[in-house]
């Protein structure tokens, strides 16, 4: 299915910087963003890259383990993770 439908607001100048402004603070394009928010989805900004390392070295850990007890905790706390500070939320 292609997307050939297009929806067209008309907005200040100051408004359109203030949408672009928060659409790359989520690492978003523009249209990206506005679909989102008019979805009621709320993206988040991007995380520093800090957590990513983290995420990784916890996925590491993970691999590491021989407990199937443990990989599920594992597992579960990233998805929670990723739900908490990556994942837009719908509101």
């Amino acid at each position: 299915m292609g997307k050939d439908i297009r929806i067209a607001v008309r907005l200040t100048a100051t408004e359109k910087e203030r949408i672009q402004a928060k659409a790359r603070k989520c690492g978003l394009s523009t249209t990206e963003y506005v679909k989102q928010r008019a979805l009621g989805y709320e993206p988040r900004g991007v995380p520093p890259n800090v957590l990513f390392v983290l995420l990784e070295k916890l996925g590491e850990l993970a691999d590491k383990t021989n407990s199937p007890e443990l990989d599920e905790e594992i597992r579960v706390l990233l998805q929670q993770i990723a739900a908490a500070l990556l994942l837009p939320e719908k509101g």
